[in-house]
């Protein structure tokens, strides 16, 4: 599938269009429509000036027009988000508007409507698909419970309250049925202290689905460890002495979408990562059992989430990984703390990875970095699309030695230093 240039706001002559009605976020169109081009139905967009392929500093020259006509910026003015980042208007506006636009392209794809509604109809009239078995849990006895006897397909609700512990799994369930354990905000888990080690959730099985509930004043506070095919869905993670989630171990096509995460690395601000994909290489000898058997966590899907005041960076992405995506979210004072080089909302020190169509306030140097810091790692890596709103003194993409292996397509940037230390490359 390619990667879209997606808008964060609908043209503001399209129906729905946000402009006046979230005063905290505001989209401002800027430029002029490219010559020729008619959009399609259902295309939203801002149409934003790109510079020269081959510069370094694209986006100098306003009124050059974009590589591909079809590419969209938009332009959001520098409003800062809510002092309360689980709670921001302007974010979860930016979110919801991505998410739309992601919702908009899927409707143009060539999937035809006749093979989706014959596959709906055979799903809904087969009777050998029975109803997933709940487990309702309300204390932090019965959580743990309903954790060490987990199923394929169960599904452990929990009620709304506190949880206190450092919960544990090893159970499986399966890509078809999955273990699922759900519940609203109200829904907390808590170890009760930000010092230590532990994580309130720990799951060393596949396939589980965690959706809608809150972790918060906790070491570290969910690790999914050799947890393939995993989703994290609407958590908010906040309050953490170090990392808000960890994904290692090989946890191989796992997706975190919808995710708060906020206010991490308060004990240890060089461990306060928002998202920790993989393993460092110093680490690989204790996760993996061998110094030189990478930590593959690969093909991990970073999506339509909020990062902010995280210590360290918003996502870091280590060597040993491969293939990942970071995609429609959203960073505001991301990688504050500039501690073990954690001074940016982005780090990818794996290969492959596709960062785009993401957006974010503040950070103390780039918006982007790569680095190379073990030999065969760090390369191969793409990113266009994003968007700095304010705030960002450095480069919008520092490619560090990465070199022409970073692959950083044109556009206009508002980062203080420009798009890149790399050329960038046409659409």
């Amino acid at each position: 599938m390619s990667e879209p240039g997606l808008s964060l706001f609908p043209h503001a002559s399209s129906p729905g269009a946000t402009t006046g009605y979230f005063p905290r976020c505001r989209g401002v169109a800027e430029g002029r429509s490219h010559p020729g081009y008619s959009r399609l139905p259902g295309e939203w967009g801002i149409t934003s000036f790109g510079g020269a392929p081959g510069s370094t500093q694209p986006g100098v020259n306003r009124e050059k027009e974009p590589p591909v006509p079809r590419y969209f910026r938009a332009v959001v003015s520098p409003q800062p988000l809510s002092s309360s980042p689980l709670n921001s208007s302007c974010s979860r506006l930016v979110a919801g508007a991505i998410a739309a636009g992601a919702a908009a392209l899927l409707a143009l794809s060539p999937v035809s409507a006749a093979t989706a509604l014959s596959a709906a109809g055979s799903a809904s009239t087969d009777a050998t698909v029975a109803a997933p078995v709940t487990v309702a849990v309300s204390t932090s006895a019965e959580l743990q419970s309903a954790l060490d006897a987990a199923t394929p397909g169960q599904v452990i609700e929990l009620a709304d309250g506190t949880y206190a512990g450092a919960f544990r799994s090893s159970r499986s369930g399966t890509r078809e049925s999955p273990v699922t354990l759900r519940g609203s905000r109200e829904a907390v888990l808590t170890v009760g202290s930000l010092t230590g080690t532990t994580a309130a959730l720990t799951l060393s099985g596949k396939a589980w689905n965690l959706v809608g509930f809150s972790v918060s004043e906790s070491p570290t506070g969910v690790i999914l460890s050799d947890s393939d095919n995993s989703v994290i869905d609407d958590v908010a993670v906040t309050t953490m002495g170090s990392r808000g989630i960890q994904l290692r171990r090989s946890s191989a096509y796992v997706t975190v979408r919808n995710a708060m995460v906020s206010d991490t690395g308060i004990v240890s601000p060089g461990a306060g990562e928002g998202i920790y994909v993989g393993s460092a290489q110093a680490d690989w000898a204790v996760v993996m059992g061998s110094a030189g058997k990478p930590d593959r966590t690969d093909h991990v899907r970073i999506e339509h989430s909020q990062l902010v005041n995280t210590a360290a960076e918003g996502v870091d992405i280590r060597e040993g990984t491969t293939g990942g995506r970071v995609a429609w979210n959203v960073f505001d004072n991301a990688g504050h703390s500039r501690v073990d080089s954690g001074d940016s909302w982005v780090d990818v020190r794996g290969n492959t990875t596709s960062v785009w169509a993401n957006a974010g306030f503040t950070s103390p140097t780039d918006a982007f970095q790569v680095h190379t810091d073990v030999a065969g790692w760090g390369l191969g890596n793409r990113f266009r699309d994003n968007v700095v709103m304010d705030a960002v003194p450095g480069y919008e993409v520092n490619a560090g030695d990465a070199g022409r292996s970073t692959v950083v397509y044109c556009t206009y940037s508002n980062a203080g230093r420009g798009l890149s230390n790399v050329p960038c490359t046409a659409y």
